[in-house]
């Protein structure tokens, strides 16, 4: 009995200092959970942002995409970046690279923004660089910004993804 009460007032002399460990320890772990979420928040963001950019250059690539034999016999690959371009070089392609490009964007931007985005920009062919179209490469450059919230803040977020789609032999 002697031994319980010893023990007791032990536990009630260390109760102040216990509840001042137990108070950092959990601030040291809802930082540490922060910092995790934070960055996986950035790791969702740069894959969806990477996703769009994929499939935005994909998808104009294979719209302005044709495919013809010259003269000597060798197949050869063009990409139109408009569909009244294409009519001028008597192809046959449904709709153009930059056009297609325009509509997968606008289709696949509310993803994006679905984010709370505070701003995306969109970049085409490196500023319409013919010389892309003409090597069959669609290029595509995303840049967003967004706030994500950590444990004391919101952090300003600026991420940049590339897409390129080509013929590799």
């Amino acid at each position: 009995m002697r031994r319980l009460s010893q023990v007791r007032s032990k536990l009630a002399d260390e109760r102040g200092a216990t509840l001042l460990t137990m108070i950092f320890f959990l601030f040291c772990l809802g930082g540490l959970l922060s910092l995790v979420l934070f960055q996986e928040q950035t790791h969702f963001l740069k894959m969806n942002v990477q996703q769009t950019a994929d499939l935005i250059s994909k998808g104009a690539r294979a719209a302005g995409k044709w495919e013809y034999v010259d003269a000597e016999g060798n197949r050869q690959t063009r990409l139109f970046a408009t569909k009244e371009e294409a009519i001028r070089s008597e192809a046959e392609i449904i709709r153009g690279a930059r056009e297609e490009a325009e509509i997968l964007w606008n289709d696949n931007r509310a993803s994006l923004e679905r984010g709370k985005l505070d701003d995306a920009h969109v970049v085409h062919q490196k500023g319409e660089k013919q010389h892309l179209y003409k090597q069959g490469i669609y290029y595509i450059w995303i840049g967003v910004e967004t706030r994500l919230p950590s444990f004391t803040e919101d952090h300003q977020v600026k991420l940049e993804r590339v897409s390129q789609s080509g013929t590799y032999d």
